[in-house]
């Protein structure tokens, strides 16, 4: 992990004169990440001692990372806003304590697999005789979407860290840090049970693979928030973003919820059962109504299709009144977004009679998805009979259902990302010139952005490597076409596109930036939407 650290720090620094003051300087600036690594790694070592204090649990430490970045988010904001340095040195600060807690937690984590390991019956005669890289490929702590999230999100907080020790790029932990703290919301709202691999998925290839994935992606990320600088600093007016983003909430809120929530103005969670999700026959999951939420969210819609026509207008007859009315009724929409979260939040805790929230519209196709997990020819059962079914077995089983977030981790994330897009827009358009001044110029974003994707580059590269790899010793052939592996091959040619047309062809700037842009957005299908949306290979990754 350090050594990568260095790679990265030595891409950064290779353009400065060895004679230079930052270059003097460049090792005691090294300790503004290798001393957060120690520390980690210290907590780290305490807890597997034994005698660790209560908060050295791998929960706790993921709250304290959390809280951090959103600490460290607000200092940044501020030092953009106004002019103390001293905000800039704290947001520096917080970022890298909530690092320690980031890498800690993860480190933790792996200590929660090896205990959960050792404790199977199988593994208590025979885990002091398994050689040391079997009991690394049983344990190493990326099984899933959380344990993935936590890694590259701490690595990108380490790039950042990294670039951090060049004066003109001191401004990154204003990008990193909101993004850093969206994902580790969602990270947290995924579930953080510990899971076991399929014994055929169970190889070293796994930790080398998984690694470079987080790590990759973590770059990725980096290089994500920089290109949208840049963007804003080249001159894309914010208003074009906030119709994007009013576009986004317009088809995320027509699409989430089965597409009821406009058809008829309700939404629901997906329910579960013993922590295994319910389905219907068809596709879907069986859903519980959450009271008064679908409302809250056509009234989000109408927001954003208001704010969408107003900025259209603005766009085609350059009225400065339908430009001042579109940025309201971004304000308007982000308050909305603020209140549909919290009523979801509220209703999912409040909400006790979850087998009464189910409509008994849905009974017959959950009979029928039930009737098929049983082997039973749907062909010998009558409507009437899958309906009685499903609502039989729901009557009979109706104590252990349960609603979380980590029912429809996409739409979370839809409704997540959809208010930190808003909230960025909306920041922006109030502040966006005075913010932007505290960027350095348009050349050193564009060459930071270069530099970051060619260190993302050979690490998708080598991802997708070591995956095949791995795919032939579990499944025995390097490729098959899985989503998962089609996915990550379009966000690496996505990635050769922008280095391809950048060194072959010259481009650079604002095109570039794009590149950067939707190279990005494919490794969040890849990581996430892939996984839930997608049939495939990888149903590891934590679908059920």
């Amino acid at each position: 992990m350090s050594t990568d650290a260095l790679k990265l720090e030595s891409s950064l620094t290779s353009s400065s004169a060895p004679s230079s003051p930052e270059a003097k300087s460049a090792w005691p600036r090294s300790l503004l990440f290798i001393i957060p690594v120690i520390a980690a790694t210290a907590l780290v070592l305490t807890r597997a001692s034994g005698t660790a204090p209560t908060v050295l649990k791998e929960g706790s430490l993921t709250i304290l990372a959390l809280l951090a970045y959103l600490g460290a988010t607000a200092a940044y904001v501020m030092w953009m806003l106004g002019r103390e340095s001293l905000l800039l040195r704290l947001g520096i600060g917080v970022m890298a304590f909530g690092y320690v807690m980031n890498l800690a937690a993860w480190g933790v984590r792996w200590i929660e697999y090896v205990e959960f390991e050792k404790t199977k019956p199988a593994m208590q005669a025979i885990w002091h005789t398994l050689p040391l890289m079997e009991k690394i490929s049983h344990t190493y702590p990326l099984n899933n979407l959380y344990d993935i999230g936590l890694a590259f999100t701490s690595f990108a907080v380490l790039s950042s860290l990294v670039i951090t020790t060049r004066d003109k790029y001191r401004f990154i932990g204003a990008v990193t840090m909101p993004l850093a703290a969206l994902t580790l919301t969602l990270v947290a709202f995924l579930g953080s049970e510990v899971t076991t691999l399929q014994p055929i998925l169970r190889s070293y290839w796994r930790p080398i693979h998984v690694s470079i994935a987080a790590i990759s992606y973590g770059v990725c990320l980096v290089s994500f928030g920089i290109a949208v600088l840049y963007l804003l600093k080249d001159g894309v007016r914010i208003e074009s973003m906030a119709l994007c983003v009013a576009v986004f909430g317009l088809a995320t809120y027509a699409t989430i919820g089965d597409y009821k929530v406009l058809t008829t103005g309700t939404y629901g969670l997906g329910v579960r059962w013993m922590g295994s999700g319910l389905n219907l026959a068809g596709g879907g999951s069986l859903r519980a109504t959450l009271p008064g939420v679908g409302m809250l969210m056509q009234l989000g819609w109408l927001v954003y299709a208001a704010a969408g026509i107003a900025l259209t207008v603005y766009f085609f007859r350059r009225d400065e009144l339908a430009r001042q009315w579109g940025n309201r009724l971004v304000v308007a929409a982000l308050i909305v977004q603020a209140l549909v979260f919290g009523a979801i939040f509220y209703q999912m805790k409040s909400l006790m009679d979850i087998k009464g929230a189910i409509s008994p519209n849905q009974y017959q196709a959950f009979g029928a998805w039930l009737a098929k997990r049983s082997d039973i020819d749907l062909a010998t059962l009558a409507p009437q009979q899958l309906e009685a079914e499903g609502g039989r077995w729901l009557n009979q089983n109706a104590s252990g259902l349960e609603i979380s977030f980590n029912s429809n981790p996409v739409e979370l994330s839809a409704i997540l990302a959809l208010i930190a897009c808003t909230a960025f827009v909306a920041l922006f358009a109030w502040r966006g010139q005075r913010m932007l001044e505290k960027l350095p110029s348009l050349d050193a974003l564009d060459d930071l952005t270069y530099k970051t994707v060619s260190v993302a580059f050979p690490l998708l590269l080598m991802m997708l490597v070591t995956g095949a790899v791995w795919a032939n010793e579990s499944w025995g052939t390097y490729w098959s076409w899985d989503p998962k592996e089609t996915w990550a091959l379009v966000t690496w040619l996505a990635y050769a596109g922008y280095l391809h047309t950048r060194i072959v062809h010259g481009w650079k700037g604002r095109t570039s930036a794009y590149f950067a842009v939707l190279g990005f957005i494919f490794v969040l299908f890849t990581y996430l939407g892939v996984s839930f949306l997608l049939p495939g290979l990888h149903s590891y990754a934590g679908v059920d």
